[in-house]
């Protein structure tokens, strides 16, 4: 999977945020037309002009295209008209034609010293990068619970697309280097531009419930055959994201209380899940780090979906 290797310049400083591309695709536009407008500005001046030389002075239309290139870009080589006609055209020409051609000049250089550019070139390469991806895994919210997905997923080495609209995770993101898409996943173009249409799975770990369930209402509608593992906060959220279409269903708060309780508990066996993070002078461990694991205990629901919740 491509992915951007992206570090800390010094302690303390952070490589600027991305412009999300939506910004990327309102600034190119705005920058186009104004590019295009001074374009069109000097074309305008510069056939006018060259038809006023050419009548004026008594020259072809070349010589007058010609005299007419000079006047605007104050080279001056072609020497001063000999007519009345032609020295007011130059007058006008200039004043007109170098303004123009100062505004053009300046909005193309905005465009390199603003940083505009380098992000208008990041964004295509990235946009590049997922267009190339195939049976990849949106990732819809990056949050904890996104975040934690994200990691082991880049441990899996396995290919994915994060989406989100929040754009203070968006420092995050590109801290990880991974491949993201900045708007609402429950958008079809957003869905879309994240490649629904060749991806193998959606996560919907969304903060809320309700965003979760409108993301998986949208991506059933765009692939009815996508396998869906969806989160839920609250228990009565489980069975209406699996009637909006998700395969698989977790709670982590029910799933993080229920492995609690087992610990307090002394459930047989599942101490020996935990990871130690302390050993005592004997070597024996004196804390462990509890992992949750609901894959073991999964109970299938209707239309051969699933709700996880760990008991």
């Amino acid at each position: 999977m491509p992915l951007f290797s992206l570090e800390r310049i010094t302690e303390g400083h952070h490589l600027p945020a991305q412009p999300s591309r939506v910004l990327v695709r309102r600034e190119l536009v705005y920058f186009l037309r104004r590019l295009v407008v001074a374009a069109l500005a000097l074309t305008i001046l510069m056939v006018v002009g060259a038809s006023a030389f050419a009548s004026f002075e008594g020259t072809t239309y070349w010589h007058g295209f010609v005299r007419a290139f000079e006047t605007v870009t104050t080279l001056g080589s072609a020497g001063s008209p000999s007519s009345l006609g032609g020295q007011i055209t130059e007058i006008v020409l200039i004043s007109l034609g170098l303004g123009t051609l100062l505004y053009l000049l300046g909005t193309i250089t905005e465009l390199l010293v603003t940083g505009h550019l380098t992000g208008l070139m990041q964004t295509r390469r990235m946009q590049k990068n997922i267009e190339d991806l195939r049976d990849h895994y949106l990732i819809c919210g990056f949050g904890r619970v996104g975040h934690q997905i994200a990691r082991r997923l880049m441990t899996a080495a396995v290919p994915f697309v994060v989406i989100d609209e929040n754009p203070e995770v968006r420092e995050d993101m590109e801290e990880m280097g991974v491949l993201h898409v900045d708007g609402p996943a429950s958008d079809d173009e957003v869905l879309c531009e994240a490649g629904i249409m060749r991806a193998r799975a959606v996560i919907a770990c969304v903060d809320s419930d309700a965003e979760n369930i409108f993301v998986t209402i949208t991506a059933r509608a765009l692939r009815p055959d996508i396998e869906i593992v969806a989160r839920a906060s609250q228990e009565r959220t489980e069975q209406k994201l699996i009637r909006a279409g998700a395969n698989d269903v977790v709670s982590p708060y029910k799933a993080s209380g229920d492995t609690m309780a087992a610990l307090a508990l002394d459930v047989p066996g599942e101490r020996d899940r935990a990871r130690q993070v302390d050993v005592n002078a004997d070597g024996e461990p004196e804390g462990r780090v509890s992992d949750l694991d609901a894959a073991g205990h999964v109970a299938r629901g209707t239309g051969g979906r699933r709700t996880a919740s760990p008991g």
